[in-house]
């Protein structure tokens, strides 16, 4: 697959996106190496084993439905979700108690016994620090409060919290960073991640790829574009769906270009930005 094909704003897109970028990691996360490189060394666990993968992972509730960015299942049975989040335009903490719920709702067969209720893992991956406490990655537990103190309560959820903006030197801190490049790199530490970035990033075949996904993006947010159009009208003002569909743009790794394109006005994309990146 080649690139001939596609515009310039796709090219350009698709050849500037980062790993935390939606239509970029999606890609990566299809390959299980990867995914067990990040988690083995974000969390500590050097003997960790994914055996599969389901990036795009979409769970429907009852009165809602969730894309998960990746969904993996361990050696041991844990779903694990790693998330990239890159706008701070969301209650983040909910936002992760609604995910671990759905996901254990989602794969706990009728009739399961309480004691066999599947453990469930997130790692939550952010461009800014979602709990605002200085720390690069925070581990959150349920505790019961005791006289004694708190103590964990084991319930087979755990929530990791991991951002980009802390930088202390490590392995981990090293690994964060390259989510935000650019630019192909080769890193010992991460040879997994290296070679899928350089594949998407320096062949013809990745780079076509990554254009089919930025296309198929746009396309998606394009009809849903239509569709708010046709439910609301064009009444003045910006609304609350087209203000959704440029945040998941954005999330994606969209350019303001391609956005623009699509019939949404600076002024739009300007108040969506303003929300999303500018971090408190």
């Amino acid at each position: 697959m080649g690139t001939e094909q596609y515009s310039k704003a796709i090219r350009e897109t698709a050849e500037n996106l980062r790993i935390i970028d939606d239509a970029m990691f999606r890609l990566v996360a299809e390959r299980k190496e990867v995914c067990q490189e990040i988690l083995r060394t974000l969390l500590d666990r050097p003997q960790l084993k994914v055996v599969s993968v389901t990036p795009q992972c979409v769970i429907t509730s009852l009165h809602r439905e969730i894309i998960l960015d990746v969904l993996c299942i361990l050696e041991n049975g844990t779903y694990m979700n790693i998330e990239m989040q890159k706008g701070s335009g969301n209650d983040d903490i909910k936002r992760n108690r609604f995910y671990a719920s759905s996901t254990t709702a989602a794969y706990t067969p009728k009739g399961t016994d309480f004691s066999d209720i599947p453990q469930v893992t997130i790692l939550y991956i952010t461009e800014y620090d979602a709990l605002h406490n200085g720390q690069m990655i925070t581990y959150v537990k349920r505790c019961m409060k005791t006289d004694k103190g708190y103590v964990p309560v084991d319930d087979g959820e755990d929530i990791f919290f991991a951002n980009t903006v802390v930088k202390d030197g490590s392995d981990k801190s090293e690994l964060l960073q390259l989510f935000l490049r650019k630019d192909v790199f080769e890193d010992a530490r991460f040879p997994a991640l290296s070679k899928a970035v350089k594949y998407f990033k320096e062949t013809e075949g990745g780079l076509g790829e990554m254009c089919k996904t930025v296309e198929d993006y746009a396309k998606s947010y394009a009809e849903e574009r239509e569709k708010i159009v046709r439910e609301e009208g064009r009444s003045e003002g910006l609304t609350a769906g087209r203000l959704e569909a440029i945040r998941k743009m954005l999330g994606s790794g969209l350019s303001r270009e391609m956005i623009l394109s699509m019939d949404y006005s600076e002024a739009e994309l300007q108040a969506v930005e303003q929300e999303l990146f500018t971090h408190v």
